[in-house]
């Protein structure tokens, strides 16, 4: 097989957010869809998949536009410190307390009881009156992340990260198309080899 001499012009910017997005609009369309048709078997797994990439999306989201309007951006900061540092910068209020802004700390906790998968060793001992519903739930076994496993958060989440991403993309003076994985690569071959 014939070689050449070859030199390659990269110009390219790979921006993962967009993939992560992607992915968690997928999850999201595939609970709504089976919530529709009360299609209930593994839906919880495909809510829980659907948060986590949002989780890394908003995170990724807050690293490009820290990225570019940030100099000496430090990836590296804790979450919420991203996101705060960014907030500063656009000059928007950064109460975490309300929605929008409270469903990326909601994500966060979700994204870190998920990633630092703590056991629970749980004895409780207690007399209550309930209804038989009301028992069977409290008897369950379930962990503290489950809470966020609903169709309306991940519609709430999908929404509030939505438009946290499309103000920011206005405040910055960036447009969508300026967020899009892009480029190429040009090949001009000298000689063979």
């Amino acid at each position: 097989m014939d070689k050449f001499l070859a030199k390659a012009k990269v110009d390219k910017r790979i921006y993962v957010h967009n993939d992560l997005e992607n992915a968690a609009f997928y999850f999201a369309k595939r609970v709504e869809e089976r919530s529709k048709k009360d299609d209930r078997e593994g839906i919880g797994l495909e809510m829980m998949a659907c948060l986590i990439m949002l989780a890394f999306a908003a995170e990724a989201q807050f690293n490009f536009l820290g990225f570019k309007l940030i100099k000496e951006w430090k990836e590296k900061e804790p979450a919420l410190v991203k996101v705060h540092a960014v907030l500063k910068e656009l000059k928007v209020d950064n109460d975490l307390k309300a929605r929008p802004y409270k469903t990326i700390h909601e994500l966060k906790d979700l994204r870190d009881m998920l990633a630092h998968g703590k056991p629970q060793e749980i004895q409780l001992e207690e007399t209550v009156v309930a209804t038989e519903e009301e028992l069977s739930k409290k008897g369950a076994l379930t962990h503290d992340y489950e809470q966020f496993l609903t169709e309306a958060f991940v519609a709430q989440a999908c929404e509030d990260v939505d438009a946290i991403w499309k103000d920011l993309l206005k405040r910055a003076d960036l447009k969508i198309t300026d967020t899009i994985t892009s480029g190429g690569v040009e090949w001009t071959v000298t000689r063979s080899a």
